[in-house]
């Protein structure tokens, strides 16, 4: 598309006129990772186990000197038959979600225990759930992007030929009141299919993504063996039903990501449809198309849907295997002046079994290689996609955190400290992890893209200098500007100035 501009990665290793910060505090003696809350009222809350497995909460004044630390009981019988789901910051309270399995029972039981911001735990827990074990697959917790509505659910696998049946409860942010409370078997008539995900917004809305493989009479030339659907479910007595499928191309990736202003965003990558095994043309492997779905939260009615043909994404002429690797939507924001930025990183799991006389192994591959960031405007049109070169195959730290601030976008992460100054694919050294890889050779990144799409790069610390790893997975943007950094022992906060 001609209207589509290629920007090309400018590198630097200065500080220019957004300076950055970056504050760590004291070393946290934990048996396992530390876990980020977030911040309020100008405090740092974080939660880790200690050595001898005991629940703990801190909080840090603006310097992240520790203020308060607290061990947090609630007084189980059995702390060997709890699993912790969770942890969040829900008004002015910590709310932690522990799953029992009680066997004599034959029960799950999903309780909710609060911390007030003092770190004063409350001497009781509510049940929020209770379930059978027959059939049990699992529970789980999800929060509305405002933080008022709580969903917890489960799911029980179906008899032969029927579908699983999800139970559903929302509640509302004090979890004193049940705002909906369902069980339903989704309307997919084939058997054959896989729930991806599940969310809640800020009106109590409940969407499943789900993806569906087609029956042989559903089947028809020129389009996937599949398609997904997302499925509404609220007070209403019928679920709405929304159905991604494109002639002639198959998603490759998606998600359903809640975005701002009471909107639902469903979002991904198309590729064109493989045609047979020994169809060799590069665009049947790789993703240069994407795809985006707004829903309407209040009416739950797609607002829009539209298609997008991006350049710049792939080598003109792909050769090596982490050229094929597809895209996935990390984040997508919003512009003041009505447009959007979509920041996507390829990603792609590879499983290999092999079979010998001794048996069967199998070896699991995860890339996570290129960022992209896709600016575009409010007639929904693209106006640039930037490309910054990556390769990340097994690697100890893998993946991106991004925000977006003050008109530009930052995204963090790990990499080889040589790549500072790759400028393209054939630059760029490959980051893994192995027997004979050193934790010392990388650093972390502060990749900035400008309104534009403009991207400079530079590096925060080299690890030759410092001992401490941020774990990117485990890290966590905690407001526009400030980014907290999990190092598992130490936390960090990197805070972007204007």
């Amino acid at each position: 598309m001609k209207s589509i501009k290629l920007l090309l990665l400018l590198t630097t290793l200065s500080i220019y006129s957004q300076k950055i910060e970056l504050r760590w505090a004291e070393k946290i003696n934990t048996r396992g990772n530390s876990t980020i809350l977030g911040v309020k009222n100008g405090k740092y809350y974080t939660s880790h186990h200690d050595s001898d497995n005991h629940l703990v909460c801190r909080t840090y004044d603006k310097n992240l000197k520790l203020s308060e630390e607290k061990l947090v009981n609630f007084n189980f019988a059995d702390e060997k038959k709890i699993n912790y789901l969770g942890v969040y910051f829900l008004k002015n309270k910590i709310q932690h979600f522990i799953l029992e399995h009680k066997k004599k029972e034959d029960k799950y039981f999903l309780y909710a225990a609060s911390t007030d911001l003092s770190l004063n735990t409350s001497d009781q827990t509510k049940i929020l759930d209770e379930t059978s074990d027959d059939d049990f697959i699992n529970e789980t917790v999800r929060i509305s992007p405002d933080s008022t509505k709580i969903l917890v659910f489960n799911e029980h696998e179906g008899k032969r030929k029927e579908p699983n049946t999800l139970s559903f409860k929302v509640y509302n942010s004090d979890l004193t009141e049940v705002l909906l409370d369902k069980s339903v078997q989704l309307p997919i008539k084939s058997r054959d299919y896989t729930t991806e995900s599940t969310e809640v917004d800020n009106l109590g809305n409940i969407y499943i993504l789900a993806k569906i493989n087609k029956e042989r009479d559903e089947r028809v030339k020129d389009q996937s063996k599949y398609y997904y659907k997302v499925v509404v479910i609220n007070k209403d007595a019928t679920p709405k039903e929304f159905d991604f499928d494109y002639p002639e191309r198959d998603i490759e990736s998606i998600d359903i990501l809640p975005g701002e202003n009471n909107t639902l965003i469903c979002s991904g990558f198309l590729k064109v449809l493989s045609k047979g095994f020994l169809s060799s043309n590069k665009k049947t492997l790789i993703s240069d198309e994407m795809f985006s779905a707004i829903i309407d939260c209040k009416t739950t009615t797609l607002k829009s849907s539209t298609k997008y043909e991006l350049e710049g994404l792939y080598p003109e002429k792909p050769k090596k295997a982490e050229d094929y690797v597809p895209y996935k939507v990390r984040n997508i924001f919003y512009k003041k002046d009505g447009g959007s930025v979509v920041v996507a990183e390829q990603y792609k799991l590879v499983v290999v079994t092999r079979s010998t006389q001794y048996g069967t192994t199998t070896s699991y591959y995860y890339y996570y290689c290129d960022i992209a960031v896709i600016q575009i405007n409010d007639k929904s049109e693209v106006v640039s996609v930037s490309k910054m070169p990556k390769y990340q195959m097994n690697a100890k730290n893998p993946s991106i955190v991004s925000t977006h601030f003050d008109g530009s976008t930052y995204i963090v992460y790990d990499d080889l400290e040589k790549n500072a100054t790759a400028e393209g694919d054939k630059d760029t050294k490959k980051s893994t992890s192995g027997f004979f890889t050193s934790d010392s050779k990388n650093a972390l990144f502060l990749l900035t893209i400008a309104p534009s799409g403009e991207m400079k790069k530079e590096v925060i610390y080299s690890y030759k200098d410092s001992k401490i790893r941020p774990y990117i997975k485990g890290s966590s943007v905690i407001s526009k500007n400030e980014i907290m950094l999990n190092a598992n022992d130490q936390i960090g906060v990197l805070k972007i100035m204007k």
